[in-house]
C-alpha cells in the first residue's frame, strides 16, 4: 500500500484501549479474505487459527454457492455453518442445508423477463445450480472465480417456467456503466419487492428482501447467544453492507467502496495487503 493510500484508510476510529470481546466473525471472500489470485495468505491463515484457538467462531458469508466457498473454509478447518448466496441459504460444512429461501416463481419469471430485456448476460441459480443460455468471455471469467459447473440451456424463461420452484439468486453480469443503469431501473420497477445490489462493479446480484448476508449473521448470532458488540463482519462491496451495520464491529477493507466505508466502524488494509489478519491482530487476537 501506498504513503497516500496509507493516510486515506488508515483504521478510523482510534482503536479501543482494550479488545473487545468478539466472539464470532463472518468474512466475505473475494476481495476481502482472498487476495486478487484467489488465495488465502498464511498471515491471514495464521491469524485466523489463532482466534479459533481462543474459541472464536469464524464463518464466511459470501454471495457464491455452498460448493464454490467450501474449499476455502476446508482450507481454514472451519467448522461453523456457512452463509451462501447472499444470505438466501446457509449450510453446514457437512452440506446439510439449514435455510434456504428462494424467491417466489412468479415473481422469478417476472424478474427474469426484466433482465433479459437488458441483453446483458443472465445467470439464475436454483439452489446449487447454477444455469446460463451461452457462454462468453465474461462466463467464462465468472467460472474461473467460483469454480463450479455451469448448466447451459436454450432457455432460460422455459426452463423457469417448467419447473415449480423459484429462483434463489440471480447474477446479471455486464460493464460497471450498464449494471449501474440496470440497478437503477430495477429498483424503479421492483421497489422494495426484491433486494438488488452490487457484489462488483460488473455484478448486479438479485435475491429475496429478507434476506441477506447481516440476516443470516444476526440469525447465527442469536442462536450462540451472542450480542452484536461480540460481533465483527468484514466485507468490500454493497453486498457486504449489511453486515457491516449490522456487527458490532463492521470493518471494510481499504480497496472496499467509499459507501461502505461510511458506514463501517473501522477500515483495515487491503485484501492485497493482508487486510483480514490486520484485523484480526488489531481487535481479536489476545
Amino acid at each position: 500500500m501506498t504513503n497516500a493510500e496509507n493516510q486515506r484508510y488508515a483504521p478510523w476510529p482510534a482503536l479501543p484501549g482494550i479488545k473487545p470481546d468478539i466472539r464470532l466473525v463472518a468474512l466475505d471472500l473475494d476481495d476481502t479474505l482472498l487476495n486478487d489470485d484467489l488465495v488465502i495468505t498464511p498471515r491471514t491463515m495464521e491469524a485466523i487459527q489463532a482466534a479459533r484457538r481462543q474459541g472464536v467462531t469464524v464463518t464466511i458469508a459470501t454471495g457464491r454457492v455452498y460448493e464454490s466457498a467450501l474449499p476455502y473454509a476446508v482450507e481454514l478447518g472451519l467448522d461453523a455453518p456457512l452463509i451462501t448466496f447472499q444470505g438466501a441459504m446457509v449450510v453446514a460444512m457437512d452440506g446439510q442445508v439449514i435455510s434456504h429461501r428462494p424467491m417466489e416463481r412468479g415473481v422469478s419469471l417476472e424478474i427474469l423477463d426484466f433482465l433479459l430485456s437488458f441483453g446483458y448476460h443472465v445467470t439464475l441459480y436454483i439452489k446449487e445450480k447454477l444455469y446460463i443460455e451461452e457462454t462468453s468471455a465474461e462466463t467464462d471469467s465468472y467460472r474461473a472465480r467460483i469454480r463450479i459447473p455451469f448448466n447451459v440451456v436454450p432457455s432460460l424463461k422455459e426452463m423457469l417456467a417448467a419447473r415449480d420452484e423459484g429462483v434463489t439468486k440471480y447474477v446479471l453480469m455486464s460493464e460497471p456503466a450498464n449494471i449501474r443503469e440496470a440497478l437503477v431501473a430495477f429498483r424503479e420497477r421492483f421497489g422494495d419487492r426484491v433486494q438488488a445490489v452490487l457484489s462488483k462493479p460488473n455484478f448486479l446480484e438479485i435475491s429475496r428482501p429478507d434476506t441477506g448476508k447481516g440476516v443470516a449473521l444476526a440469525k447465527m448470532a442469536e442462536d450462540m447467544g451472542l450480542d452484536r458488540s461480540q460481533v465483527m463482519a468484514m466485507g468490500d462491496s454493497p453486498n457486504d453492507m449489511d453486515m457491516i451495520v449490522y456487527a458490532g464491529w463492521g470493518i471494510c477493507m481499504a480497496n472496499g467502496v467509499d459507501e461502505v466505508k461510511e458506514k463501517a466502524r473501522w477500515v483495515t488494509a487491503s485484501n492485497n495487503d493482508e487486510g483480514v489478519a490486520v484485523a484480526f491482530e488489531a481487535l481479536v487476537l489476545r
